[in-house]
């Protein structure tokens, strides 16, 4: 039986365990053994507030985490660097133990410290490097030793070849999103009251709001919000609906489980720029306004959106009902939503499970 470890993050974001799931799921159904490894507990304390901080620093602090991502960005070697001193002796004992076939990593800061650990040790592993990022991935993803590197768009494998990377190294796959989206087998139907979910559009809690109270002002609009685990901007919003006649024809919900029956309801998604949430939605056929980045990381996701002619970028609350509104007087919601169904990108469970179930075949073998 085929040994596949997934190398992630619990607590970074959603985008790099939702991508790992997409792929456990996937290979678990043709009969891989698959484990899900986050390191950054493997660095130890510092690495525990690693993960511990991000949330509170992309959402409330987001200057000082811009600042943190440039350094990024002008030091990969440092950075990469550290994360092999902390983990070298932990994350080798990890993949003695489980004795892996293959090795994927769905976090940039876990790629250049697993090839330097796999050449250090003489260890003939398939590493590959799952890139979520859709226009710019950070320069920590990159890794010319890695085997493979599985990217989600074109533009980006342009980008990777223009820095010398060879093409044997590249797979353009797209997003490993759960596949339990609903696909529209043809566009959705601009119905007479047009149907907005919310997924918590920004890391502003007064964008927010503001995004909310703009939007009730549009006639015949059922709205759906799903504020996630962030508890703060469900009681703010549960206040403001007690406060605001207009917000009763809004759902204000926590956290969901049944993200897939929303999406196929929604005909409009208000979300921020995170890789998952944007090509759920196209997936889902679904037109989208990008409301909301994380600065540095998701600065440029929203191309694909406005790329693929899918909906546009609105990051002011003051302009979203303009936008909106225009979408539905001049029949351009029905034209983005017939544009999704040609998005593309968001099919790369099956090609990344294909390629390693392939490569773990031949290794057993």
């Amino acid at each position: 039986m085929s040994k596949v470890l997934i190398l992630m993050a619990e607590r970074t974001g959603t985008g790099h365990k939702s991508a790992a799931n997409a792929i456990e799921r996937n290979l678990v159904a043709r009969g891989c053994t698959v484990k899900q490894l986050n390191c950054f507990p493997l660095m130890g304390k510092i690495g525990v507030k690693m993960e511990n901080c991000y949330i509170p620093l992309t959402t409330k602090h987001p200057l000082i985490w811009k600042m943190a991502h440039g350094a990024q960005q002008m030091f990969p070697g440092f950075v990469h660097n550290m994360v092999y001193s902390r983990l070298k002796k932990t994350l080798l004992k990890e993949i003695q133990e489980f004795q892996p076939d293959v090795i994927v990593s769905v976090h940039c800061m876990i790629t250049k410290a697993v090839s330097k650990l796999l050449r250090k040790n003489n260890l003939k592993i398939p590493f590959f490097i799952n890139v979520i990022d859709l226009v710019n991935p950070p320069k920590v993803w990159r890794d010319k030793r890695a085997d493979m590197s599985f990217l989600p768009t074109e533009v980006v494998r342009q980008q990777y070849l223009r820095l010398g990377f060879k093409p044997e190294q590249l797979l353009v796959s797209g997003f490993p999103i759960r596949e339990d989206i609903v696909i529209p087998n043809e566009p959705k139907k601009v119905t007479e009251k047009v149907r907005i979910l919310m997924v918590n559009p920004s890391i502003n809690l007064k964008k927010n709001l503001g995004f909310v109270r703009e939007l009730v002002h549009i006639d015949n609009v059922e709205i759906k919000f799903v504020c996630g685990r962030d508890e703060h901007l469900f009681q703010a919003l549960m206040e403001e609906k007690r406060r605001n006649p207009l917000l009763s024809k809004v759902e204000i919900f926590g956290f969901v489980k049944n993200m897939p029956e929303l999406l196929n309801w929604a005909q409009i998604l208000l979300t921020k720029a995170g890789p998952n949430m944007l090509l759920e939605g196209t997936r889902s056929g679904t037109a989208v306004v990008v409301t909301g980045h994380i600065p540095g990381q998701e600065a440029h996701n929203y191309e694909y959106i406005t790329r693929n002619k899918c909906g546009a970028r609105c990051e002011n609350p003051k302009k979203i009902r303009t936008l909106v509104q225009n979408w539905i007087d001049n029949e351009l919601l029905q034209e983005y939503l017939a544009n999704t169904l040609q998005a593309g990108g968001n099919n790369g469970t099956q090609i990344i499970a294909d390629y390693i179930f392939d490569i773990c075949q031949k290794t057993v073998l």
